[in-house]
């Protein structure tokens, strides 16, 4: 038996790259993402996007923006994902414009079409920002 992306129920992958996939599922736990004491985001309705390539990448969390209380200014820089289509990067700032953060989230505003349940969604990098998980909440076995 071989296998392949197809063996994974809900998998996207690109038509064109058939190995290069990713699993995207809504998550039942609320997410925080903080810059120091500043708090970015606050979500029960996060996107957790888990995608296979080249490698194995980590995990990636994508929020809702309406969910994302801070300004987010729209940078220069783009990038291009095979997967998903054109990335576009911001910034974090203040209400007179000050910039608090480079190019710490991205977002797909314009994704492929198989991968379009992430519009509307942003990330931020891992590895500047904190990020709290809760705890799955327990759930009662019925009977």
């Amino acid at each position: 038996m071989t296998w392949g992306p197809d063996m994974i129920e809900g998998a996207i992958h690109n038509p064109s790259h058939p190995q290069h996939f990713m699993q995207v599922d809504r998550m039942d736990q609320r997410v925080r993402v903080t810059l120091g004491e500043l708090p970015i985001a606050d979500s029960g309705r996060v996107l957790r996007l888990q995608e296979v390539g080249r490698k194995i990448y980590q995990p990636q969390y994508y929020i809702p923006r309406e969910d994302i209380p801070v300004i987010l200014q729209r940078t220069e820089k783009s990038t291009h994902c095979p997967l998903k289509g054109q990335a576009s990067y911001f910034s974090i700032v203040d209400d007179g414009g000050e910039e608090l953060a480079a190019e710490i989230g991205w977002s797909y505003e314009e994704p492929f079409e198989f991968a379009d349940q992430i519009t509307g969604y942003v990330a931020f990098d891992p590895r500047r920002v904190s990020m709290t998980i809760e705890a799955a909440k327990a759930r009662r076995a019925a009977g």
